[in-house]
């Protein structure tokens, strides 16, 4: 459970599932469900979060994977958000690769919380999978892994 925890802030949208206002396909539309999909995980806004999976969508975590939304959403996703107290989620290095209908993600996160009174101070590496469809951004991956040491400079 707690290496499934490590993933979860994770990041990494909005709206809930069902007929969706059209956005944008650029870049600033994409950051923007982004920041919806972080600011509904720490707010354990979960029609929001599941609003933003797609169907089909995967989720890696250490020896843990599920596929589909309700996989993703009722065997992980979900009775992890409402599990964690006090939730805090930092983000760095993120970066943005996008086209009109695909887009990777990827960031370094900082997550601490309390779960069953036991807490949570952990640091890793995400990368999402998002894809325009029906009008709006949706996750199409997510892989959430332990933190990675940065080479040495000139190596």
């Amino acid at each position: 459970m707690p290496t499934r925890l490590l993933l979860i802030g994770l990041l990494l949208l909005g709206g809930a599932r069902g007929a969706a206002l059209t956005q944008s396909r650029g870049p600033d539309a994409l950051r923007a469900a982004l920041d919806r999909y972080n600011q509904a995980f720490v707010a354990k806004d979960t029609a929001t979060i599941h609003g933003l999976l797609a169907d089909d969508v995967i989720l890696y975590e250490h020896s843990v994977r599920n596929v589909g939304a309700e996989d993703v959403w009722t065997n992980h996703l979900g009775p992890e958000i409402m599990e964690l107290e006090g939730l805090r989620l930092d983000f760095s290095d993120l970066r943005v690769w996008a086209s009109d209908s695909a887009a990777i993600v990827t960031r370094q996160y900082a997550i601490r919380a309390t779960l069953n009174g036991r807490p949570i101070d952990a640091k890793g590496n995400e990368t999402m999978g998002w894809v325009y469809r029906n009008g709006g951004w949706k996750i199409a991956h997510i892989h959430y892994s332990h933190a990675c040491p940065r080479p040495a400079a000139g190596t």
